[in-house]
């Protein structure tokens, strides 16, 4: 996983004013990892420039599985939103009182910012950032394999979005990146689906992913030392007339992560209520909810929900290496589906499970880079021809985020022989015996 880190350079003409605090709004290299929230722009690589090209081989099928592009907060993390609104007033009266520590600056531009009303209207719906993410997404794909993408006709290809509208929006971006308008998008199936597989298990859905009990390492991550000293610090930076709830802080950093922009580096005014460490604490909340609901901490569920989407790869990779497959398969799916497929693939997995004691901040599992707005496995079959076409080589390369996925066989680039040791076994997968029930009761 690569990182990059901006370094502060320092000019010896400016040495008397190291003791003056630091202001988010010139803050040259801002922290912009909020979780699954992350803005796609922020942590993606360009399949332009990874795209593993061989002498001889030519690319022949595309399966791609991807999370829908950002959207609006849902109806119920809205209601803490608005809870929160009117302490932008409260924020800015305390500054002219004298009694915030925040800069000129960042009070003027919170003073200045607007809600725009769709953000409060249209929960769920796709942004227009969102909207982009898959566009462009969409756009570097066809750049990067124009064989695969140009000409495309309607048996060679499958455009598939789970439930919700946010789905179908983002496949209809995908698909005009790829210069189309007219393609078919099948109709998103609301449970039981290649992308969305744990939707009619109720065992997974009452014992996880609606149980309040899943949440307990995060809840309990915010009684910790570390959590709580950061609460007290921004209460006081605020300098506030009332304590701030857990709740109020998350909607904070909601509005701070929401109506930040990555595409045109806009960064939303509510982010200067949180320093760097801050925002790196609050990021740990995200982490142990995505790690105890669809990821390693709940693997008995998310491990065979992933391989029953991986199992859908396998099978049409072989189908195309048969030349009886189509030439390209997109699944829009969610974050939760994204994390489960990592899971069933052994990947970014830590020696240790994620605690509410410790935050490791050298942990794999990060949520800011694994399950993103618009987060993307790609799984490209390649033929390499011979003399004799029954002698044909095939080799399947892989794409995370539009980089090569190192994790898997040689920096993402699979034999057939260690394709198939990899990704066979997963067509043994079957929920019938997870999702009876009366098994966890």
């Amino acid at each position: 996983m690569k990182l990059f880190i901006c370094l502060p350079v320092f000019v010896t003409l400016f040495i008397k004013h190291v003791t003056s605090k630091d202001c988010y709004w010139n803050m040259e290299c801002k922290y912009n990892y909020f979780s699954s929230k992350t803005p796609y722009e922020n942590i993606r690589g360009d399949i332009r420039d990874s795209i593993v090209k061989t002498e001889g081989c030519e690319p022949i099928s595309v399966w791609t599985i991807m999370r829908h592009g950002k959207k609006n907060p849902g109806t119920k993390f809205l209601q803490d939103i608005k809870g929160v609104l009117n302490f932008k007033d409260h924020i800015v009266s305390s500054y002219d009182n004298g009694n915030s520590s925040l800069c000129a600056q960042d009070v003027d531009n919170l003073r200045e910012w607007e809600i725009a009303t769709s953000f409060i209207d249209e929960p769920n719906e796709i942004t227009n950032e969102g909207y982009q993410e898959m566009f462009r997404i969409g756009s570097r794909l066809k750049e990067a394999l124009p064989e695969i993408f140009n000409g495309l006709k309607d048996e060679e290809y499958s455009f598939r979005p789970t439930f919700g509208p946010r789905g179908e929006v983002s496949a209809q971006a995908f698909i005009e990146g790829l210069g189309y308008k007219d393609l078919f998008i099948e109709q998103a199936e609301t449970n039981a689906s290649i992308g969305n597989p744990y939707g009619a298990c109720k065992a997974y859905l009452n014992k996880v992913h609606s149980n309040p009990d899943t949440y307990n390492m995060s809840l309990q991550y915010m009684d910790n030392p570390e959590y709580v000293n950061m609460k007290e610090k921004i209460e006081e930076r605020l300098g506030l007339s009332f304590p701030l709830t857990n709740k109020n802080l998350i909607a904070i950093y909601d509005l701070c992560r929401y109506t930040s922009d990555g595409i045109t580096k806009q960064f939303s005014p509510w982010c200067a209520v949180f320093t760097e460490e801050d925002l790196k604490i609050i990021e740990y909340v995200g982490d142990l909810e995505h790690y105890y609901r669809s990821g390693y901490g709940t693997s008995q569920f998310s491990s065979i929900f992933g391989q029953i989407a991986l199992a859908d790869l396998y099978n049409n990779i072989e189908q195309s290496k048969k030349k009886q497959g189509k030439k390209t398969i997109i699944y829009i799916t969610h974050s939760t589906m994204m994390d489960m497929v990592l899971v069933a693939l052994n990947v970014f997995k830590d020696a240790n499970p994620l605690t509410a004691t410790h935050r490791d901040l050298s942990r794999k599992w990060r949520s800011s880079f694994l399950t993103t707005f618009g987060v993307n496995l790609i799984a490209v079959l390649n033929r390499c021809g011979q003399s004799d076409e029954k002698l044909d080589e095939y080799k399947v390369s892989f794409y995370w985020n539009e980089r090569p996925f190192l994790d898997i066989c040689n920096k993402g680039v699979c034999s057939w022989e260690e394709f198939e040791e990899i990704f066979k076994p997963f067509l043994n997968a079957t929920t019938t015996d997870i999702c009876e029930i009366d098994q966890y009761y």
